[in-house]
């Protein structure tokens, strides 16, 4: 091998941080740069007491940073099925994902695996969970993710050799239970979002209590492929029965998957802090939500009657129980 080749790796992987990889077969025509990068984003991450499936996308965002001609003699097709194969070195395979347990929280199903899950590429991964009942707040969840990953690659007489290593990653993955007290709820939710774009949500929250809740204000909750561009909107004072409609702008991944999606809003107030999930689908045409009409005003109109009216039941309810008490 070529002394100037060899420098000019160590040149590049040590500017690259991947100085530690450098494994070379003796015949090498070719060499990679590059290796997978996997992250890990909780699809559900607002739960409740029970029985629940926790979904976790896992993606793999490693990039091939250079293929470095190192000797161009031998076979015209070994080289160009080495040269190939060297493509893969950012693919992760063989998978296994372990999930473990926390305080309050069981992991019933703790393993998952996956063949392969190469470059630029997305997967599901979903295990069976168990919140007790007293469970309430935010919990850390350890994943750890062992998988091999191709360090090297030879061909010769039409086959490929791979060489591969062992690697291992641990990701922290956040998980909020909602407790027992659902003062606060969500009546209807209208958005209008779409793979690639940003787009507004409409959120009709109601207090259901019978108390004021104070200096109150609400930030939206969003996970990939969702990310919310909104600050958190101040509300003032919650009256009991009463209904706010608030609007958050949301923008979506472009590969964003047709299907249903979990959302959240946090709640502070100076009594309490809450955090109500909800629920909206994305659908193939690109519009979603509880009551998304595409090319209208009918998703405004529907979402403001429906808070009409049940502002008016509420009202109406409590008048009748303030007379059954008197």
């Amino acid at each position: 091998m070529n002394l100037l080749h060899i420098i000019s790796i160590l040149l590049l992987l040590a500017g690259t941080g991947l100085g530690e990889d450098l494994i070379f077969f003796a015949d090498d025509h070719y060499k990679s740069l590059g290796r997978p990068e996997l992250a890990a984003s909780v699809v559900n991450p607002i739960l409740l007491p029970g029985e629940s499936t926790l979904q976790i996308s896992l993606a793999n965002g490693g990039e091939l940073k250079e293929l470095i001609p190192i000797n161009e003699s031998g076979e015209h097709d070994d080289i160009l099925q080495e040269m190939m194969a060297e493509t893969k070195s950012c693919d992760a395979l063989n998978i296994v994902a372990a999930l473990g347990s926390a305080p309050s929280i069981r992991v019933t199903d703790p393993s998952q695996s996956l063949g392969a899950l190469p470059a630029g590429f997305a997967a599901r991964l979903r295990f069976n969970i168990t919140a007790e009942k007293n469970a309430s707040g935010w919990y850390a969840l350890p994943l750890l993710l062992d998988y091999e990953r191709q360090v090297d690659a030879s061909a010769k007489n039409g086959e490929v050799f791979p060489l591969y290593e062992a690697e291992q990653q641990n990701i922290t993955c956040n998980v909020f239970v909602s407790g027992s007290d659902r003062t606060l709820h969500i009546l209807a939710v209208q958005s209008r979002l779409y793979a690639g774009g940003s787009a507004s949500i409409s959120i009709a929250l109601s207090n259901d209590g019978f108390t004021v809740l104070r200096n109150c204000s609400v930030r939206l909750l969003a996970a990939p492929p969702f990310y919310a561009e909104s600050p958190a909107i101040f509300l003032g004072d919650l009256d009991p029965g009463s209904i706010h409609v608030l609007d958050f702008l949301v923008r979506t991944d472009a590969n964003a998957s047709p299907q249903d999606y979990q959302l959240g809003c946090e709640i502070f107030c100076q009594e309490k802090s809450i955090i109500v999930p909800f629920q909206i689908t994305l659908s193939e045409a690109g519009f979603a939500g509880s009551f998304a009409r595409s090319g209208s005003a009918l998703p405004g109109l529907v979402i403001a009657g429906v808070t009409a009216f049940l502002l008016w039941r509420r009202r109406d309810r409590l008048t009748g129980r303030r007379k059954r008490r008197r």
